[in-house]
């Protein structure tokens, strides 16, 4: 049995970045990039006004100036200011030369030609061009991860094909026996298959997707179902040692390498990690609360690994919220917790399970508190 950190180190090892590809613009959401962008315009490009109202020459004292003209977020100007004079302009157009500031419409009272300004304030309200980026300046570093304001600086600077990291491919086969589809009633000695969809719904939440299937306890249909150009299989249960428990001898007579089959983890210590060349393989022990934590402390790191994104192993210390129902194990225990705000502090609730397989528990779970043996270590890791 190794360590947590050692299993990590090794799935980092073992894991390789997906290849460099190409996507158009709108289909980049949830990738990660793999090279800088750059931008291709000094943003704004221009001097641009940040109010509607009217743009005055900077020395220009408080009183009654004459508007010689109007400019919309689409006109560029044709004519400088003077002394006396005033510009009409709107939010976003690009102030005229000799303007040293936009006074606020609220504060000016139009009177035919002219404009009557009885203050000025000391704000400009002009956005000063490059002030946002610089052109060739880097917007965006490689291993971003393409979410919907990265999505928006892309198309601003005209990134309409961002090179990213492919995606890995995901395949999940849940295995049991006892197992039938969350549609069908269970009979005596059958469960709900819940495992798939779990695992569907996390690695959605970053944006991938999972090809699963449904498998009896039968190590030649487990062995068919694990062929093919997938980049990382997930087997659901068959983790232990048991008699029905196949995972580990299916994927050694597939040619992976078995580089740990133990961890020292609650739930989740018969976590098996294995891999064949760029491949890798988990077989996670089957129960809800055990695929759970198993995701966020190896499967994830994998995932994160092969997509391009610097994985994060951080943990907060937070206020703890009923913290004796946290029973130390000679084990370091990964417990469910809800992390809400309370009083203007972040506070951390540990769930009440009864056993790894109490999907209940999970419901809300948004961070997973470590428990270590033989020490008060109750330091809060987000989800």
């Amino acid at each position: 049995m190794i360590q947590i950190e050692e299993a990590r180190a090794i799935i980092a090892a073992k894991t390789q970045r997906r290849e460099i590809i190409q996507v158009p613009l709108k289909e980049a959401h949830g990738y990660v990039l793999a090279c800088d962008v750059l931008a291709d315009d000094d943003y704004p490009s221009a001097d641009r006004s940040m109010m509607d109202g009217y743009a005055i020459a900077e020395d220009q004292n408080a009183g009654r100036l004459r508007v010689i003209g109007e400019l919309a977020a689409s006109d560029a100007p044709s004519q400088a200011l003077g002394s006396g004079e005033a510009m009409r302009i709107f939010t976003g157009a690009i102030v005229p030369k000799g303007t040293g500031k936009v006074v606020m419409q609220e504060l000016c009272e139009r009177d035919g030609d002219f404009v009557n300004i009885p203050d000025i304030p000391p704000a400009t309200y002009i956005r000063k061009k490059a002030a946002e980026a610089a052109k060739d300046q880097i917007v965006l570093a490689a291993g971003a991860y393409l979410g919907a304001a990265e999505m928006a600086i892309l198309a601003q600077v005209g990134c309409s094909e961002p090179c990213v990291f492919a995606k890995p491919r995901i395949r999940q086969i849940a295995t049991g026996d006892e197992l039938v589809p969350h549609h069908v009633t269970p009979q005596v000695g059958q469960i709900r298959d819940t495992n798939s969809l779990l695992l569907t719904g996390l690695v959605q939440q970053m944006g991938l997707s999972l090809d699963s299937e449904m498998l009896a306890d039968d190590p030649a249909a487990m062995g068919a179902a694990l062929k093919g150009d997938w980049d990382v299989f997930l087997i659901s249960g068959g983790a232990s040692v048991g008699d029905h428990d196949h995972g580990a001898n299916v994927l050694r007579e597939l040619g992976f390498e078995i580089h740990f089959h133990q961890v020292n983890l609650r739930p989740g210590k018969p976590l098996t990690f294995a891999s064949r060349g760029r491949q890798i393989a988990f077989v996670i022990p089957g129960n809800p609360v055990s695929h759970f934590v198993c995701y966020h402390v190896a499967i994830r790191l994998a995932l994160e690994t092969m997509m391009g994104i610097s994985p994060q192993w951080e943990f907060l210390n937070l206020e703890i919220e009923n913290a004796e129902i946290l029973k130390p194990n000679d084990r370091d225990t990964f417990w469910p917790a809800f992390v809400r705000g309370k009083n203007g502090q972040l506070i951390a609730a540990p769930q009440r399970w009864s056993s790894s397989g109490d999907s209940f528990s999970l419901s809300k779970t948004n961070a997973l508190i470590r428990v270590s043996h033989g020490q008060a270590l109750r330091s809060l890791w987000l989800t």
